[in-house]
């Protein structure tokens, strides 16, 4: 694994002193018991843009967006252990907006010298990206130039999922999840019977997929898994569109 270079400092403020008294003015008394009031310091010149050239930092970065502080090991294996998933995938813009939620885009792919940042922020016109506690906002045309779609994101999985596709008749508690959200979106009791991903499961997923402009193949996966979480109030970080 690619090691992270270490943050840029932040530039020093040069401490501005203070002014002489008058000629003749009496000299300040020394009082120890109050100590003087903070005064504002000069505003810091502001950092110049910075990507991330090591996607493993991008993922950490992201989890931090999360308040989760992966361990030691490879980060997506790390969030595992909270529930927390790591997802990748070429997606449009437009699912992206859809999916309303903080995400690592891939500049500059077709180079081989990738870089990385945080897309926290959309627009109808500019993009807001974060990277190593810097902070840029672009026009989506600028945007488009240098990424081609590739995003990554993380997204918290119900208890009892472990990464498994889910296939035609499935149970457990993953599916039990979704059936239970299903019903609870419509307003209607959760199921009381065992669920299984049987054709009446398979068609209200579908459904709910064509809602929320996900394919729609009536099987839950990662998207999917998103969205209900979405509708659902689960708490995850947002994509910021204002």
């Amino acid at each position: 694994m690619t090691s992270t270079s270490p943050p840029t400092a932040a530039l020093p403020v040069r401490a501005v002193p203070a002014p002489a008294p008058a000629p003749g003015a009496p000299a300040p008394v020394l009082v120890a018991a109050k100590a003087p009031e903070a005064q504002p310091a000069p505003a810091a010149v502001a950092a110049a843009p910075t990507l991330l050239r090591d996607e493993e930092a991008a993922w950490r970065e992201l989890a931090q967006a999360w308040k989760l502080q992966p361990g030691a090991g490879e980060t997506c294996g790390e969030l595992e252990k909270a529930q927390v998933f790591c997802f990748s995938k070429n997606l449009s813009l437009a699912t992206i907006r859809q999916l309303a939620r903080p995400g690592i885009v891939t500049l500059d792919a077709g180079t081989g010298k990738p870089s990385y940042a945080i897309l926290s922020a959309v627009t109808e016109q500019t993009a807001t990206l974060r990277a190593a506690g810097t902070e840029q906002t672009v026009t989506l045309a600028a945007l488009a130039q240098r990424w081609q779609g590739d995003f990554g994101t993380l997204w918290r999985a119900p208890e009892g999922y472990r990464g498994e596709r889910a296939i035609d008749g499935s149970r457990g508690p993953a599916i039990r999840w979704v059936a239970t959200r299903l019903a609870t979106l419509k307003g209607a009791p959760p199921p009381a019977a065992e669920p299984a991903l049987d054709t009446g499961l398979k068609s209200e997923v579908r459904a709910f997929q064509l809602a929320q402009g996900l394919p729609a193949d009536g099987r839950p996966g990662p998207l999917t898994y998103m969205q209900l979480n979405r509708a659902s109030g689960v708490d995850e970080p947002r994509l910021r569109t204002d």
